[in-house]
């Protein structure tokens, strides 16, 4: 009988295979195994804690592989991400972010202390300016002048030339 369970099961262990590629095949079956435990567990305490220990062998996998892998990866990372506070009773640590900064320079305090100095973002180039800013408005208003006035002088011929010359 197929369930929900077993669908997930094998197409974890699949994604976990598919991003070991090979590699570590001792910790594949670590997974699996960790993987049955925390299916089987009995009461809510021991299958948390067998829950955790999955997502940590997860997170130890997941550290040889690409941090911006499709597919396989992609789904192991979100399972990871998603089970994080297994195991963990602590609220949102600065540990949880990543930080992309230039380094500038290094103070070093008068009790010794050394401090990091990060650089200050680069600021973005301004946008090019519309096209009604580049021509002036004088010149703008002259090639409309002469734009109406050649569209109506041939309006006109068209009257004249549609109704009173004889053809």
């Amino acid at each position: 009988m197929v369930t929900e369970e077993a669908i997930f099961y094998r197409r974890f262990v699949a994604d976990v295979r598919r991003c070991a590629a090979g590699r570590a095949p001792a910790s594949v079956a670590e997974i699996e195994r960790r993987m049955s435990a925390a299916l089987d567990a009995a009461d809510p305490a021991a299958r948390e804690r067998a829950w955790a220990r999955l997502v940590a062998g997860v997170n130890e996998l997941l550290a040889g592989v690409r941090a911006h892998e499709l597919g396989a990866a992609a789904r192991l990372r979100a399972f990871a991400r998603e089970n994080a506070d297994l195991g963990r009773p602590r609220d949102l640590a600065i540990t949880d972010f990543r930080f992309e900064m230039r380094g500038e320079s290094v103070l070093r305090g008068p009790g010794g202390r050394t401090y990091l100095v990060f650089a200050p973002p680069p600021k973005a180039a301004p946008p090019p300016p519309p096209l009604d800013e580049v021509v002036p408005g004088p010149t703008k208003r002259a090639v409309e002048w002469a734009v109406f006035g050649l569209c109506g002088g041939a309006g006109l011929a068209a009257i004249w030339f549609a109704f009173f010359v004889p053809v």
